[in-house]
């Protein structure tokens, strides 16, 4: 027998497999850290790729907006702020011409102790950090329409001042290849209609674009970033234990995909053999369903065939189904699609987000046999979503009855869901 110990949360759960069933982990060997993570960030810094220097942007009139991602990242913000403020001080740019705003993207607003936490009590205490806006009109302000005719709204704080920088993690995403670069602005900053239109749209491809170079829906959503401005990135690549491995600045296109290139070697895993069984730990999206669920899109290149196979996503998934209660309702139908359309050209359907992000994973759940391990939702939220569901205590009994049902199963695992690329 196999014994394989899987993260969950802050916890890990183990099961046995046996040999001849198990395929192995399909993890990334581990990257080593940077020997100094701060000189290295400094140096990105200093040494941008395309675009320019901050040097070169950075007047002591000039006001500033530095936007970083929420808590559903593992992105060590407190690091990275006191270096590029640092900076920014030393060109001439004053503190008080300064904002720090979590780009919520839909996700709940950060509280106060977590905004401290994120940044770091001293840059708290000295600096203005508030979270995004998607919701409340005063909020946002208008900087066009998408070909549709949705109004393009972004956070009014941002818009107010003159430059942008943004901070941010690289890591496969499911609508838009990775994350890091544009997406801090779109959806990171967006109004939530346009946060939804972009997952709308994404919803209406078959298939996943998770870990691909570029998407559909990022090529759009780049076209539109110059309207808002992002003048400056800085993007980390992470390990498993989310120490930095690698940092890139500069150009939000050309760094990014600079980034990605160099991303792909640090969380990929080529894969050798294709699984009947694949068990995917959400670490480090364990937050909630509505986050975890990037496990499976990460997963299911390893599953054999274009349907068919079984998906075993194990979440503690820490706040339940998340920020969108009709995501179950919409990931349990079988065809969206037209709803999908309709509300693109403006038809009202409740939660347009929990629609299109439904509408994607519905589309999963039907290629594959989804099973949810999880103390955090309900069987009554997976029966909803479509999914199976166990607890925790029942995961070794599961595995058995499976290979129970296909004694010659293959099975495979992978513990960073959330953040490993695998390719053939």
């Amino acid at each position: 027998m196999e014994l394989i110990k899987l993260p969950y949360g802050k916890d890990s759960v183990s099961v046995t497999i046996p040999k001849q069933n198990f395929i192995g982990m399909m993890d990334p060997e581990f990257a080593v850290p940077c020997a100094d993570s701060k000189k290295s960030i400094e140096n990105a810094i200093l040494q941008p790729i395309g675009g320019s220097k901050l040097k070169d942007i950075i007047t002591p009139e000039k006001t500033i907006a530095i936007i970083i991602d929420d808590i559903s990242r593992p992105t060590p913000i407190s690091t990275i702020l006191p270096i590029l403020l640092s900076h920014l001080l030393s060109l001439g740019a004053a503190s008080e011409n300064i904002v720090i705003v979590a780009a919520l993207g839909s996700h709940r607003y950060m509280t106060e102790e977590e905004l401290k936490e994120r940044v770091g009590a001293e840059i708290y205490k000295n600096y203005r950090v508030i979270n995004s806006e998607f919701r409340k009109p005063e909020g946002l302000t208008y900087v066009g329409k998408t070909p549709e005719g949705v109004d393009v709204l972004v956070t009014k704080a941002v818009m107010d001042t003159d430059i942008h920088i943004g901070i941010g993690c690289l890591v496969p995403h499911p609508t838009m290849g990775w994350a890091g670069g544009g997406k801090t602005v779109y959806p990171g900053i967006a109004g939530e209609k346009v946060v939804a239109y972009f997952h709308l749209l994404a919803s209406l491809y078959e298939g996943c674009f998770y870990g691909q170079d570029t998407t559909p829906i990022r090529d759009m959503m780049e076209k539109w970033v110059d309207a808002v401005g992002l003048h400056f990135i800085i993007n980390v690549l992470l390990n498993e234990n989310a120490e930095i491995v690698d940092v890139v600045a500069g150009h939000y296109i050309k760094a990014h995909r600079e980034g990605v290139r160099r991303g792909k070697q640090i969380v990929g895993y080529k894969l050798t053999e294709k699984a009947d069984i694949m068990i995917a730990s959400s670490h480090p999206a364990d937050q909630d369903f509505w986050q975890s669920t990037k496990a499976l899109q990460a997963a299911e290149a390893a599953v054999k065939g274009d349907r068919g196979g079984i998906m075993i996503l194990l979440s503690p998934n820490y706040e339940g189904i998340g920020p969108h209660p009709e995501y179950p309702k919409w990931m349990g139908q079988d065809d969206c699609d037209e709803a999908v359309r309709e509300c693109i050209l403006g038809k009202t359907v409740g939660n347009p987000l929990a629609l299109a992000v439904g509408n994607s994973m519905s589309k999963l759940r039907r290629r594959r046999r989804v099973i949810v391990v999880s103390d955090g939702v309900s069987a009554e939220d997976m029966r909803l979503c479509g999914c199976e569901h166990y607890r925790v205590s029942e995961f070794q009994s599961l595995i058995d009855s499976l290979i129970s049902e296909n004694p010659n199963c293959r099975i495979g695992a992978l513990s960073n869901g959330a953040k490993t690329f695998l390719y053939e």
